[in-house]
Order: C-alpha cells, then structure tokens, then sequence
C-alpha cells in the first residue's frame, strides 16, 4: 500500500514576503521539509502603507517565492496613518479573501491562519473550514477584541456586540489554537471555553552577528555608551515617555556621554523627531528604517536594548516579537514596560524594568544602568542566553506549530 499524499496546507497571513515576518520562517521550513504549503496574503506594503517597488496592486495577484506558491489580495494605499483607510482596509482584505476561498478553499486540507493584526483577516480561513469541512489552526500574535478597545474602538453598545459575537465565531470554529503569550489564553478562552488554548511563543526574528551574517557597514553609534531601541514606532510604543524619562537623566547628568539612538520607523517618528528638536533635547539619534538582515551589526554595537509599551491592560500582557530579538543579541534589556515581559526581566535577572507611566523612574533607571559594573552586564546576557534556548528556540517552536497542525 502506497503512503498517503501530503496533507495541502494554506497559510492565511496579512503579512508575508518580503515584508519581514516570522511567518516567512515557518512557511520556508515546511516547505524544505517536503509539505504542500501555500500562501494567502495581501500585496506587500507595511509597514508604511504603500506598495513595495515591483509589485502592481492587483485585486488578485499569484507568484512562486521559493517555490511556495503565494496569492495575494489587493489593499488601499495610505493606512499608517488613517484609522478609517485602516478599517476600510480590514473589510476589503475580508471581502476579497471571501471571494477567493468561494473558488480556491477547496483544493486545500489543513488551514493554519497567523494572526498579526487585524481578526477579519482570519475570518478567511474559518469560511473555508464552513464551506469546506477543512480542520483550522490559528496562532494569536495579537488578541481581539482587547486591541480594538485599547484603540478606543467598539468599547460600549451594539459595536461591541457585533464585534465580541465575530471574535466569538472565529475562535469557536477553529479546531487548534495556539497564543504566543501566556496572558492571551484567557482572555480568548471566554469566546470559546470548551477550546483547548497552546502558549507557543514566537523566536527571534534576527541572527546573531556569529552566524556569518554581517552588516553591510560598519555601525558607529555617538555615544560612549549607548542605549538602543529597535522597531515599530508608534503610539503604543510609548517612546514620549522613554525620550522624557532620558531627558531628564541628563538634566540630572548635564556631562553625560550616553545616547539613546531610535532604530525604526512608525506612526509616532515625525512627531517624535519634532518634540527631540523643539524641546532641544540632547543626545537622541534616529536611524530610520533598517533591514532585519542589518540588525545584528546594529545590536552588536549596543550597550543596552530598550524595550517599551504604553501601560495599558493589553499591552502588559503581550510579549513584542523584538523581545526574542534582543534575547538573541547579548545585551541586557532595559524594559520601560509591566506585565508579561516585565516578570521575564525581573524573573530571569535580564536587565532592569521601569514603569511607563513613571518619568522619574525612567529617569533613574537610566542612571543606575550607566552606574553598573561591567560584571552585572555580563551576567545579564548569559541569562537571557539560557532563557533564549530554553523557551524561545526556533526549532522547537516550529516543531509545536507543525505537531499541533498535523493532530487528526
């Protein structure tokens, strides 16, 4: 008796190729290992909201990337900025995605949706499990509808309803569902109780500078010592009060040669780039945007990562994909942050935490890491290396997703 053929399985991703994504690992690892996977996903455009150079905004669109076969969707131009162009965007991507998996969904046998952002995107997925009897997976990287309301969206009335009955309706129709933060499980557990809820946390995004993968040039930061953050920049990133909470250290410390030099690009840059000039703050560097694959030069040339969200009950229970990253950098880590990645600093004794909402202790904090010994530095990064094998290795990771995919 001959094996059986390979299950087909479609990952459902707003993000994708070349946009810079975990997912992009998975998918290329399923792929080498002999699996039938193919991609749904929109044209590439984030993170600044517009087409990438060689691509047409198609309402449908196929290429091969590494020979997985990837469909995309149209999306409206101009969302970094326009919350109604970001809602009207959620819906077309639905709308379109509808109609795909109307024509497509039947030809596959497993549906494994990763879930960034927006749930509508998913919703695509739970359609073809509807009309198709296909088993579905989702991995939660960002949990609805607690995101929604921390926008101040849909708090109260018949918005809510609908929308906690749509979360409701996704996640009672998946038949595995993984989070990649522990505080998401119960939070999604109310919209489905009977569901079993797997923490699989997300691997770093970049490699280290040893694994032969060199930047470009050579980084040369300002400062004697430097202070490093690294990412999206934008409202909830809290960066108004990290800029504060350093300006008021070097109020305190007018001769001070340590830096914080901003690696990223987001909503929040063009205002936090006039608030540094028009406050005349001192010693802030912007980078811009830099490619994952210069990071490693980037961080090697640190001192100390910085990591921050706003202080809200959402954000403290959301661990950012830039966490691994830093774990994976041998630094320590100064968060400006509570919750979840909080206790994984003060837990594992990886760096020094400050209140978001707490100037002064920023302010301090700044001070005690520039005051500390060679020697803590260094024994903060061994730990974050033996937190990093230990519960944020990729292989590992990978192995759970493609186990929990592949349960009958």
């Amino acid at each position: 008796m001959s094996d059986p053929a390979p299950l087909k399985i479609l990952v459902i991703t707003e993000v994708f190729s070349p946009e810079e994504f975990l997912i992009n690992d998975l998918v290329f690892t399923w792929k080498t290992e002999g699996l039938l996977v193919s991609v749904l996903t929109r044209n590439p455009s984030y993170p600044l909201g517009k087409l990438f150079a060689g691509y047409r905004n198609r309402l449908f669109y196929k290429e091969v990337i590494n020979k997985v076969p990837v469909f995309r969707l149209q999306f409206i131009p101009g969302y970094k900025n326009n919350k109604l162009i970001k809602i009207l965007n959620y819906i077309w991507n639905m709308v379109l995605g509808f109609l795909w998996a109307v024509k497509n969904g039947r030809h596959f046998d497993s549906i494994f949706m990763y879930q960034t952002g927006p749930l509508t995107f998913s919703s695509i997925g739970i359609l073809i499990k509807k009309m198709y009897q296909k088993k579905t997976t989702i991995w939660t990287q960002d949990v609805w509808p607690e995101t929604v309301f921390a926008y101040g969206l849909a708090k109260k009335g018949i918005s809510r309803m609908i929308l906690e009955k749509f979360v409701e309706w996704v996640y009672s129709n998946c038949d595995h569902i993984a989070v990649s933060c522990p505080g998401y499980g119960p939070v999604i557990q109310k919209y489905c109780p009977s569901k079993d809820v797997n923490f699989i946390p997300q691997w770093s995004l970049t490699s280290k500078l040893n694994d032969g993968i060199l930047p470009h040039h050579e980084v040369i930061y300002p400062g004697k010592f430097n202070f490093v953050f690294a990412g999206n920049i934008g409202t909830v990133q809290n960066l108004e009060n990290v800029i504060s909470g350093f300006e008021l250290f070097l109020q305190n410390n007018s001769t001070s040669e340590a830096w914080l030099n901003v690696i990223g690009d987001g909503s929040r840059l063009d205002y936090l780039k006039r608030l540094v000039v028009n406050d005349h703050i001192k010693n802030i560097e912007f980078w811009g945007r830099v490619n994952t694959n210069e990071m490693p030069g980037f961080y090697e040339k640190a001192d100390v990562l910085v990591i921050s969200l706003e202080n809200k009950p959402i954000y403290n229970l959301t661990i950012p994909a830039k966490f691994q990253s830093y774990l994976n950098a041998d630094k320590p880590i100064f968060g400006v942050i509570g919750g979840e990645v909080a206790r994984f600093i003060i837990n594992y004794n990886l760096g020094w935490v400050a209140r978001p909402d707490n100037i002064g202790e920023i302010a301090n904090t700044f001070q005690e890491i520039i005051s500390s010994d060679p020697g803590i530095f260094k024994k903060k990064t061994i730990n974050a290396n033996s937190l990093l094998k230990d519960q944020f290795n990729q292989k590992k990771i990978i192995q759970k997703l493609t186990d929990l995919v592949f349960v009958r």
